[in-house]
C-alpha cells in the first residue's frame, strides 16, 4: 500500500503496530534522522548519506546489524531516507532470511517518485551501479512532500529528472510543471507512472522496462563520475541523449520539450567523464540482451519502446555527446 500527503509520516507508528511485528529496526539516512526525527520508538542503524555507502560491504554490515538485534522472519525492517537507504535497507531485507517485512518512508524527491517504489533493491558493484539485487517490494510506503522542506536544492534538481522521465513515459503535463510548481504538488502524479506500470509487470518481463529510460546510458555516466554525479543528473545526461537517439532512430519530435523542462530544473546536459570509461560501464549494463544494449527511446510523449538495434554509430555519438566531447 502506498499513502501519499503531508504529514503522512506520522502514521509510521500506527501502521507498524497494525503490522504486528516480533522486532522493528530503523536503518536511517544520518542527515534526515537529525533533521526530522523518526515517530517511531526503536533501534536505529544510521547510514551516511552518499551513493558510495550503497555496497556491498554496507550491505553486509546491515545484515551484521539484523543480526545483533536478532531479526526473525517476522521482525520488520523501516527503511527512513532517501534511495540509497530504501536500495540498500530493502535489499537487507530480502536477503535476510529469504526476506523479512519492510516499509518504505522515502525522505528525497527521488525517492519519493522513483525508487521506494516497485520493489526493486539493491547494490552497487565496483562493475557497474545496481549490478546485485532483488525484486522484493516494501509491505507500506509513506510518500510524505513535507521531508522536500529541508532538501538541498541539488537533491531537488535530481530528483525532478525522473519526474521528466515519468512525464515523458506516461504523463506529459509534467513537463509543463517542472521547474514551475513546487514539486510537492506533483509527486503522486509522478509516481502514480511508475506504479501503474509495476502493477502491470512486477518482475520486469516486460512494459517495467519502459522505467529505464534514461538510465542505460546514465547509469555508466553515474558510475563513470565515480558517483560524482547524483543519480537524477546522470539520468538527465543520459535522457538527453535518448532522446537525440529517438531523434534518428525513430522519427521521435519532441526532444526539445524534453531539454526545455531538464533545463528549467537546472539539470545538466553533459558530464565531465572519460569516454572509455563509459563504455566500459555500458559493457557491464544489466540491461543487455544477446549481446546487445536494450535502449528505451520515445516514439512520441506517452509513446516509449525498447529497442535492441540501435547502430554502434549512433550510441557512439551519444557518448560522445554525453561526455561533452562533441556538439549537441
Amino acid at each position: 500500500m502506498v499513502r501519499f500527503g503531508v504529514g503522512v509520516c506520522a502514521q509510521l507508528g500506527p501502521v507498524v503496530e497494525e503490522l504486528g511485528p516480533s522486532a522493528v529496526l530503523l536503518v536511517a539516512d544520518a542527515n534526515v534522522r537529525e533533521l526530522h526525527p523518526p515517530p517511531l520508538d526503536a533501534p536505529v542503524v544510521p547510514i551516511p548519506p552518499g551513493e558510495r555507502w550503497k555496497s556491498l560491504e554496507s550491505w553486509r554490515g546491515l545484515l551484521d546489524r539484523f543480526v545483533e538485534h536478532g531479526l526473525d522472519r517476522d521482525a520488520l525492517v523501516v527503511a527512513y531516507g532517501g534511495g540509497v537507504v530504501c536500495d540498500l535497507a530493502g535489499f537487507a531485507a530480502a536477503s535476510y532470511l529469504r526476506g523479512v517485512r519492510w516499509i518504505a518512508v522515502p525522505t528525497t524527491l527521488l525517492a519519493q517518485v522513483d525508487a521506494a517504489h516497485g520493489g526493486k533493491t539493491g547494490v552497487d558493484h565496483p562493475a557497474a551501479k545496481n549490478l546485485v539485487g532483488a525484486f522484493h517490494p516494501p509491505v507500506e510506503v509513506l510518500v510524505d512532500p513535507g521531508f522536500l522542506s529541508t532538501l538541498p536544492e541539488r537533491e531537488l534538481s535530481s530528483g525532478l529528472a525522473e519526474v521528466v522521465k515519468h512525464g515523458v513515459i506516461g504523463a506529459p503535463s509534467l513537463l509543463e510543471r517542472v521547474g514551475v510548481e513546487e514539486p510537492g504538488g506533483f509527486v503522486e502524479q509522478a509516481a502514480r507512472v511508475k506504479l501503474s506500470i509495476v502493477a502491470r509487470d512486477p518482475k520486469e518481463q516486460g512494459e517495467r522496462r519502459l522505467l529505464n529510460l534514461g538510465h542505460t546510458l546514465g547509469h555508466a555516466v553515474e558510475h563513470a563520475s565515480g558517483f560524482a554525479l547524483h543519480h537524477g543528473e546522470a539520468v538527465a545526461v543520459g535522457l538527453r541523449a535518448a532522446c537525440r537517439i529517438a531523434e534518428r532512430h525513430c522519427g521521435f519530435e519532441q526532444r526539445a520539450l524534453v531539454e526545455q523542462a531538464l533545463d528549467r530544473c537546472g539539470l545538466p546536459a553533459t558530464a565531465a567523464v572519460e569516454q572509455d570509461a563509459v563504455l566500459q560501464a555500458l559493457g557491464h549494463d544489466k540491461k543487455r540482451a544477446a549481446g546487445r544494449l536494450r535502449w528505451v527511446l520515445p516514439r512520441a510523449l506517452g509513446d516509449v519502446h525498447v529497442f535492441d538495434d540501435v547502430p554502434d554509430s549512433l550510441v557512439d555519438e551519444a557518448v560522445a555527446d554525453a561526455c561533452g566531447e562533441a556538439a549537441g
